[in-house]
């Protein structure tokens, strides 16, 4: 028997896979953020920001290669942020003072 593809799934069912894959990408990329951009007291500090500029220079690019609006850009800058900061602060929590 041959697996349907999402192009062949009812609306709804499409929409829950594509927002559970999503997910499994998100977990992903926030540990990997987190395994690479060090927090600990010898992280390279530089290397972090270095990186993270990297990424928002690359969404820039690729939202500029899709034609996406500055709204649209916008929001996925906003969303690459957002993934770094939860990943960092979920694998490494600030340690209590």
């Amino acid at each position: 028997m041959q697996q349907a593809t999402i192009r062949d799934m009812a609306t709804d069912d499409a929409i829950a896979v594509l927002e559970a894959r999503l997910v499994v990408l998100e977990i992903v990329t926030m540990s990997a953020l987190a395994m690479v951009m060090d927090t600990s007291d010898t992280a390279d500090r530089a290397q972090a920001n270095s990186l993270m500029q990297l990424i928002l220079e690359t969404v820039d690019h690729r939202c500029g290669e899709l034609g996406f609006s500055p709204n649209c850009k916008r929001s996925a800058r906003d969303y690459a942020m957002g993934l770094v900061g939860t990943a960092l602060a979920s694998l490494y929590p600030s340690r209590p003072n």
